[in-house]
């Protein structure tokens, strides 16, 4: 049976926020580990929860939007500028995922704050990694996940669609575990930041053999070391690489 919260309940976002936290967690109402091994139930809780615990769907509603309440006041408390409705139901649902204290410390509050919208949206996709089997790995679950949330944030309001009416079957039925994110995708593991490294060295090492015996004589004859003035080019162009790194992850880009 295919299911979704109590709409009536006292929702502290918009509900198509609701719904992509539900469509997310799905429900389960008897205890269980998570990919992780936490204990979890209901809409993906697992604060003080114990093996043979068992709730009613009504219950762990209730949870739901307690536990959404909660985290509304908090990522609330964290915005040093002004959110949509919207805006602020993404951020909740990356804050349910994440935790409060690691969206406190995110990219996408970061962007947010400074006003860039874009960058903040971009920034959902750095939480798309967790740790399964004991390796940090990218989750596609996560990734489907963090790319609807940016599309929540991005959406204007009013609502530009209906909300979805239901939970996928697989959810429902219980058979989907959604890992929690890792920590946010890091600067130096950037594909990017990693093939320009590789870029730089390959470069250098190319350029170094294409120096001519003529050129290495001229450049000894004035007391300079041709490899020398090639190495300190190769390290201002990294610097430059990384520089423009640096300032693409500011705009959330991974």
């Amino acid at each position: 049976m295919k299911i979704l919260p109590n709409k009536n309940l006292p929702w502290p976002i918009v509900w198509s926020g609701v719904v992509e936290i539900a469509n997310s967690e799905g429900c389960r109402l008897r205890a269980y580990r998570d990919i992780a091994g936490v204990w979890t139930i209901g809409w993906g809780e697992t604060e003080n929860i114990t093996p043979g615990e068992v709730w009613t769907q009504q219950w762990a509603d209730d949870m739901l939007c307690a536990r959404l309440t909660e985290l509304a006041a908090g990522v609330s408390g964290l915005l040093t500028r002004p959110a949509t409705a919207h805006q602020l139901a993404a951020m909740v649902s990356l804050a349910y995922n994440i935790g409060l204290a690691g969206f406190a410390r995110s990219s996408v509050l970061r962007a947010h704050n400074a006003g860039n919208t874009l960058a903040a949206a971009r920034a959902f996709a750095l939480w798309n990694k967790a740790r399964v089997d004991g390796v940090l790995r990218e989750v596609k679950g996560l990734t489907r996940r963090r790319a609807r949330e940016s599309a929540l944030y991005l959406t204007a309001a009013p609502e530009a669609r209906p909300p979805l009416d239901a939970v996928p079957a697989e959810h429902a039925a219980g058979i989907v575990e959604m890992p929690d994110a890792a920590p946010e995708s890091r600067l130096h593991s950037s594909p990017i930041a990693q093939s320009g490294a590789v870029s730089i060295a390959t470069g250098g090492l190319a350029a170094a053999s294409a120096v001519s015996d003529d050129i290495q004589s001229v450049a000894w004859g004035m007391g300079i070391d041709p490899l020398l003035v090639l190495a300190a080019v190769a390290v201002t162009v990294g610097a430059v690489i990384l520089w423009q790194r640096h300032k693409q992850r500011k705009e959330g880009w991974a």
